[in-house]
């Protein structure tokens, strides 16, 4: 295996030191149960906030069928990872550009964080044009990070 999850958020940090806190960041975004997976604010000084949108596992398509494609769970996680680009896009677009600017008038900085997470090799990300669209629309950067640990290291600590 090589990339195990995708978690895409919606991120916000301080220049200043402050950490960022649920009353600035969260609130404001106005967010229903059940329409994100989790959030965190209020962690102290430098802490950030993130609203975590989606976190799609390749382990989620285990069920998948490769008798007949040995490939078959790997496509079906890709297509899982658009669809939660997607839902993404989706959130942001039920939130008005004047909250996202009140946010940011706060000292907020914010951007949309997506972590690959993986143990070799590479992955390619098919960002949506929805996606695109909604953080344009947002002023939002796209910030793409990857631990990507080879695999020889991964195997050694699961050894040790």
């Amino acid at each position: 295996m090589s990339v195990g999850s995708v978690l895409i958020g919606l991120q916000a940090s301080r220049k200043d030191g402050r950490g960022v806190t649920s009353a600035e960041f969260l609130a404001p975004l106005d967010i229903r149960s059940g329409e994100v997976e989790g959030t965190r604010a209020d962690g102290g000084s430098w802490a950030s906030g993130m609203v975590v949108l989606a976190v799609v596992r390749y382990s989620g398509f285990a069920h998948i069928d490769t008798r007949a494609d040995a490939g078959a769970q790997s496509e079906a996680f890709y297509a899982g990872v658009v669809e939660g680009f997607r839902a993404a896009g989706q959130f942001l677009d039920r939130r008005p550009t004047e909250v996202v600017a009140a946010i940011r008038a706060a000292g907020v900085s914010l951007r949309l964080f997506v972590d690959v997470r993986m143990d070799q090799d590479q992955m390619e990300l098919e960002f949506p044009p929805e996606l695109l669209a909604a953080c344009g629309r947002h002023g939002l950067g796209v910030y793409v990070i990857s631990n990507d640990i080879p695999a020889a290291e991964v195997l050694g600590a699961r050894q040790a």
